[in-house]
């Protein structure tokens, strides 16, 4: 009744049309034009669609990591990607079809998996709920694991600011002694002083950035309506930066990365980096403003200080989901 169709570089533009037009959960996250972004031998992709009568139905955009001795290997969706899938058609998602679909992808899974782990778009990045998935999934055998993260709901008629405690209002009002500029980032200097700042931010955490400086730069040009790169300066002396990613289908600008000059003590450069760029996005028309997870070993520990510090930007709880299944 469905086909399978593994991935091959010849389906990318077909592929990227069903994530960005025919999918009801796809974003440019899940597109070939993003994911190809990876150097070859990166990973092993093991990515699948299934499609009926010509039309794909839905789409896994994953990887293979090998298994122990004698075991087959897990499938990831996706190791390279914030979100993962399944994603599924328009047509395909109702409570006749989806689970047929789901039930002939799972069926494929355990036929060349051992384990799967699937990292679910969320709601606040979906045109439409992902219960039913979720449903279907839970009852296929899937279980369920949640990462807590938060938005802030913004207007363009409202500033938001007046979101913000007490604490933030204050800390921002010191900031506007100053004369400031906020700003894209533009020159190759420029994008050298956001990685600088940025890798001294994530070694103190024992980390390092997810990409490099040049895939930075190649993201910027490849998907360059869904990535900007905002800064703030005091004269010539970067002060700040951020990372942005943007969903204008569903009016989200998500905070990817804030990479601070921590040396700087005028005033408390990140709040005044993110009221700034939360005005820009109420500006444009944005309703939410991501600010990604506060949790930590998979969601099992919440990062009680970080979370406090979102919510004090009026940022709410939502959740980000895995399912994961054994075979």
């Amino acid at each position: 009744m469905y086909e399978i169709l593994p991935y091959t570089k010849e389906l990318d533009s077909r592929i990227d049309r069903f994530v960005n037009q025919e999918s009801v959960n796809g974003t440019f996250l899940q597109t070939r034009r993003f994911l190809n972004y990876h150097p070859e031998g990166r990973f092993n992709d093991a990515s699948f669609a299934l499609q009926k009568s010509g039309i794909i139905a839905a789409y896994f955009p994953g990887v293979k990591i090998a298994g122990n001795a004698g075991e087959k290997p897990a499938f990831i969706s996706h190791a390279g990607s914030t979100f993962g899938g399944p994603l599924m058609g328009k047509p395909f998602y109702n409570g006749a079809k989806i689970q047929e679909v789901l039930s002939e992808a799972d069926a494929y899974l355990a036929q060349n998996f051992s384990e799967v782990r699937l990292k679910m778009t969320p709601a606040l990045f979906s045109e439409e709920s992902p219960d039913l998935l979720e449903y279907i999934l839970e009852h296929l055998g899937y279980q369920r694991h949640t990462e807590l993260s938060c938005s802030t709901p913004i207007k363009k008629s409202e500033d938001p600011l007046e979101l913000c405690d007490a604490k933030h209002r204050h800390q921002f009002a010191a900031s506007e002694n100053y004369k400031l500029t906020y700003r894209e980032l533009e020159s190759e200097e420029d994008f050298s002083t956001f990685y600088k700042f940025l890798e001294i931010s994530k070694a103190k955490h024992q980390t390092k950035p997810v990409h490099s400086l040049a895939e930075l730069l190649d993201l910027k040009k490849r998907i360059k309506k869904n990535i900007r790169f905002k800064s703030l300066w005091l004269d010539d002396r970067y002060v700040c930066g951020m990372m942005q990613f943007l969903f204008p289908k569903t009016g989200v600008v998500h905070d990817q990365y804030i990479s601070a000059d921590e040396s700087f003590e005028l005033f408390h450069h990140t709040t005044a980096m993110h009221v700034y760029a939360m005005r820009e996005a109420a500006e444009e028309g944005y309703t939410n403003f991501s600010w990604g997870i506060s949790t930590e070993e998979h969601g099992d520990i919440l990062n009680e200080n970080l979370y406090r510090f979102k919510e004090a930007f009026g940022a709410k709880p939502c959740v980000n989901v895995t399912f994961t299944k054994k075979f």
